[in-house]
């Protein structure tokens, strides 16, 4: 059960004029839970919580956290502005390609809406041993990886995102037993 409440014209000791608070009331099995908002717009209080402020968490906060907890973008330990700009725009850019990616899998739903994190663990930290050629890649992974027919969903719906790959270039990835175990 939800309830919304407002208390206007609350002024904390720190603050310089008072202020409208929204709080989300909710009870669970687990117990209560309350949420408070300060702002100052007008609309309803469950407008403005679900709205506005619940929307706001998805962009930009949402990016921001796969940036610095999947991408680790908050490492830029070098002792230079440049180099620590580098390093900021290489993750940037490797937040663009997951982008990419989660488009073009996106008929995949464990894919579609996954985090950085879950892509990482169940997709692309994967022992294998790669085989190549000048026209094809071979992953041989281990015969007991559990992700194996998501890693076959997902390598189909980005060969037809992207296109013009021909279906001989992703196959499926060998399973040997003894690799990544």
């Amino acid at each position: 059960m939800q309830r919304f409440e407002e208390v206007r014209d609350y002024q904390a000791d720190s603050w310089d004029r008072p202020r409208r608070i929204v709080a989300k009331i909710e009870r669970t099995p687990v117990g209560s839970q309350r949420r408070f908002v300060v702002t100052n717009l007008t609309d309803h209080p469950e407008a403005v919580y679900r709205d506005f402020y619940v929307r706001r968490g998805a962009i930009p906060e949402q990016p921001i956290g796969e940036l610095k907890n999947g991408l680790r973008a908050e490492r830029l330990s070098a002792s230079g502005f440049c180099a620590n700009a580098l390093r900021l725009l290489l993750h940037v850019v490797a937040y663009a390609i997951v982008v990419l990616f989660r488009a073009a899998a996106a008929g995949v739903p464990e894919v579609a809406t996954a985090s950085v994190g879950t892509l990482r663990q169940r997709l692309w930290k994967v022992g294998a041993v790669l085989e190549y050629g000048p026209r094809r890649l071979v992953f041989h992974v281990s015969a007991t990886w559990p992700d194996a027919g998501l890693w076959l969903q997902v390598a189909e719906a980005v060969r037809v995102s992207v296109g013009g790959v021909s279906s001989r270039s992703v196959g499926p990835p060998v399973a040997t037993g003894s690799v990544g175990e």
